[in-house]
C-alpha cells in the first residue's frame, strides 16, 4: 500500500478513507463496488450518456464543458488543462501505448499499491487512437477524458489518446482523480481534488518503478512555466503548508478546504 507520512489512517483501505471524508454530509452519493474483473477497452461501438460530468486532460487551455440533459442536470463549468509534460523528463517518457491492454497490469498494481485493492469494475479505461477519440471530443489539444457517473451507480468511463507510457499512465491518474469519487461543486475544487491525486498516482509509480518510470518522473520541483491553473498553484500551496498529497486530497473531497472564489 502507498505510505504517506499522514499515517493516522493506515489501518483502514484507501477506498475507505476516501468514503469517511464524504459520507458524513453526502448521504445519497453511491459507493463503489470493487471487483477484480476491471474493464480496459472497447469492444463495442462508442456511446456518450448524457447523465455524467465531462472532465478533460489537454495540452493547452480549453473551457469545461458538461453534458445537458432535456431537464438541464448539469450547468457549463470552464476547464482547466492537465499536462504530463510537466512531470516529465523529456525524452524519458517510455514506449508508445496503443492499446489499454499493454499496461492493464501497470494500472491495476499502481492503483492496489495506493488502496490496497483490486481496480474497480464500475470504472472502464480505455486508450484510443486519434481517429476513435475524436469520436469522443473532435476538440484540439485534447489528451484525456473522464465521465463520472458513479454518484448514479453507473460505469464510470476514462478515454485517453494513445501516446508514450508516461503520457499515459499520468493521464489516466489525473481522470482517475475525478471518478473515484463524487464530482464537487465547484470546478476549480474539482480540478485540485484530481490534481492532488495525480500527485498520489505519479509517487507511486516512482516510488514503485512501475512501467519503468522511476527516473522520468518529476513531482517534487515540476516546472511551472506556463501553467496558469488556479487548482494546481492550490495544491502546491498546500503541500507548502506542510501537507501530504493524501490529506490535501482528503480534505478537499470533504470540503474541508477549497480553492475559492477567483
Amino acid at each position: 500500500m502507498y505510505q504517506t507520512s499522514h499515517c493516522g489512517y493506515a489501518t483502514n483501505s484507501g477506498l475507505e478513507r476516501i468514503a469517511s471524508s464524504y459520507n458524513s454530509f453526502a448521504s445519497d452519493r453511491t459507493c463503489y463496488s470493487i471487483s477484480s474483473e476491471p474493464s480496459f477497452s472497447y469492444q463495442e461501438p462508442i456511446s456518450i450518456s448524457n447523465l455524467a460530468v465531462r472532465y478533460s486532460s489537454e495540452e493547452i487551455p480549453k473551457t469545461y464543458s458538461n453534458d445537458k440533459t432535456t431537464y438541464q442536470l448539469f450547468k457549463t463549468k470552464p476547464e482547466y488543462s492537465f499536462s504530463p509534460e510537466t512531470f516529465l523528463k523529456p525524452g524519458k517518457e517510455g514506449v508508445f501505448v496503443g492499446k489499454a491492454e499493454e499496461i492493464r497490469e501497470d494500472i491495476e498494481n499502481t492503483f492496489e499499491k495506493i488502496f490496497g485493492s483490486p481496480f474497480p469494475n464500475d470504472i472502464k479505461v480505455s486508450i484510443l487512437d486519434e481517429k476513435e477519440f475524436k469520436k469522443i471530443t473532435p476538440s484540439q489539444g485534447v489528451i484525456g477524458l473522464s465521465i463520472n457517473r458513479g454518484q448514479y451507480g453507473l460505469l464510470s468511463e476514462i478515454f485517453v489518446l494513445n501516446d508514450t507510457v508516461g503520457r499515459v499512465m499520468l493521464t489516466i491518474g489525473h481522470e482517475l482523480g475525478h471518478v473515484l469519487t463524487p464530482t464537487l461543486k465547484s470546478a476549480h475544487d474539482e480540478e485540485a481534488k484530481a490534481y492532488a491525486f495525480s500527485l498520489i498516482w505519479m509517487r507511486t509509480i516512482k516510488e514503485n518503478n512501475i512501467c519503468g518510470l522511476k527516473e522520468a518522473l518529476i513531482i517534487e520541483n515540476p516546472a511551472l512555466n506556463g501553467l496558469h491553473n488556479v487548482s494546481f498553484y492550490f495544491v502546491h500551496q498546500q503541500i507548502d503548508y506542510g501537507k501530504d498529497e493524501w490529506e490535501i486530497y482528503r480534505e478537499i473531497i470533504g470540503n474541508k478546504v477549497g480553492v475559492g472564489v477567483f
